[in-house]
């Protein structure tokens, strides 16, 4: 850990549908009890250039795969800049719904080359931990479309969902905890936090 980051930065990644928003809220709410000063945030952000990807979940055709990823880069620069960098060298815990990860796994399984995004997104602070939930693509789409009843974007279509998961799989980042989230919330909350307890001792 950097001399001038005494905060946490743990991520959620995984695929659509695999309960990662649910599971930041939770732990979230674990840790704001405990007395620690935590920060909740997602990517893509509220800002300009997280406005413009999310317009693309509706028309992802209209652009690049090379323009779409420059969006994802410069909307994480902003993020970093802004909220990330200042939150953890005051000390804060950050709860973050997709990070880099998630650019390398849908971008990479869209066509770019996975190792070429990891080394652009060089200039985003490491994870101290990133929770990857996995469950069965069918599983995630029948909790977007059932659970949730909305549509597919265009990020979320079924075959491409499976090669997305694919990328999640063969990453092998030292920071990266895998999690079956296919069992019921509290089954994996209790993981969970038995993963983040760790790290909250070296917060002391």
């Amino acid at each position: 850990m950097p001399a001038n980051r005494t905060g946490l930065l743990i991520v959620f990644e995984g695929t659509d549908g695999t309960g990662k928003s649910t599971q930041l809220q939770l732990l979230a709410k674990a840790l704001k009890e405990k007395g620690l000063p935590v920060v909740t945030t997602r990517e893509p952000t509220e800002g300009e250039y997280g406005q413009k990807i999310r317009q693309l979940y509706a028309h992802r055709h209209t652009v690049s795969l090379e323009k779409e990823l420059d969006l994802f880069l410069a909307d994480r620069k902003e993020h970093v800049e802004q909220l990330l960098s200042p939150a953890l060298e005051s000390g804060k815990v950050i709860l973050c719904d997709r990070y880099y990860l998630s650019t390398v796994a849908y971008q990479g399984a869209a066509g770019l080359d996975p190792q070429l995004i990891l080394t652009r997104n060089d200039f985003a602070p490491e994870p101290d931990l990133a929770l990857l939930f996995h469950a069965p693509i069918q599983t995630g789409v029948n909790r977007i479309t059932q659970g949730r009843g909305e549509e597919l974007n265009d990020f979320e279509k079924e075959d491409y969902l499976h090669q997305v998961a694919s990328m999640f799989a063969q990453m092998k980042l030292p920071f990266i905890r895998r999690i079956d989230a296919a069992r019921t919330i509290e089954a994996i909350h209790s993981d969970v936090l038995g993963l983040v307890q760790p790290l909250l001792e070296k917060l002391q």
